[in-house]
């Protein structure tokens, strides 16, 4: 890291904890990802902190800026690699009530239409950003098809690499298309038929 973006960030972090309310709020808005691309861990663990402990204010701001994360990390292995890396804050988010219906609120705003359907879309995003490996989409093709022992997919078996490879290049090469569940599951009849097909 340069010693300039070092600099930035030390800045960015003072101001978030020790500024003043509005230079917090507005800083907190700035780092969102529909206005910035910074994916330093750093920013993002004060980030995440505002969403649970801060003033009403703070938290909006941040749970603005993480609802648009959780958004662009469907789409962008870059921004989703920042919610792996805090997951477990995620996970703390939802399980705080006025915190959890902050961030519902934020869903409901990308296009949801009530409450249940924000819920049961930040289940779907939940689930699907937790296979960012071969290995996590193994695991959760597991559990879809309910396979236990012996029967379970591996991550190295070929239909699962190239179930792989297709999300890959959806990501990469359509990265304003969202995957749907269902679309995943019809693509995995195709590459695994003898544990998906009807």
């Amino acid at each position: 890291m340069s010693k300039k973006k070092s600099k930035t960030i030390d800045v960015l972090l003072a101001t978030i904890s020790d500024g003043t309310h509005d230079a917090r709020c507005n800083t907190l808005r700035s780092l969102c990802p529909c206005r910035s691309n910074n994916r330093e861990a750093e920013v993002w663990a004060e980030i995440f902190t505002r969403a649970l402990e801060g003033g009403m204010r703070e938290r909006n701001q941040a749970i603005h800026a993480i609802g648009t994360l959780m958004e662009k990390g469907i789409r962008s292995p870059g921004w989703r690699d920042i919610l792996h890396q805090f997951s477990d804050r995620l996970d703390a988010l939802m399980n705080d009530p006025r915190t959890s219906r902050l961030l519902l609120a934020q869903m409901k705003k990308h296009g949801h239409a009530h409450r249940g359907a924000a819920i049961q879309s930040y289940k779907k995003r939940r689930r699907r950003l937790d296979m960012a490996t071969p290995a996590e989409l193994a695991e959760w093709l597991n559990d879809k098809a309910k396979l236990t022992g012996s029967s379970r997919i591996d991550a190295n078996e070929q239909g699962v690499k190239r179930l792989w490879r297709w999300q890959q290049h959806r990501v990469q090469f359509q990265p304003n298309r969202g995957t749907r569940e269902k679309e995943l599951l019809t693509m995995a009849e195709r590459f695994l038929p003898s544990v998906f097909a009807m």
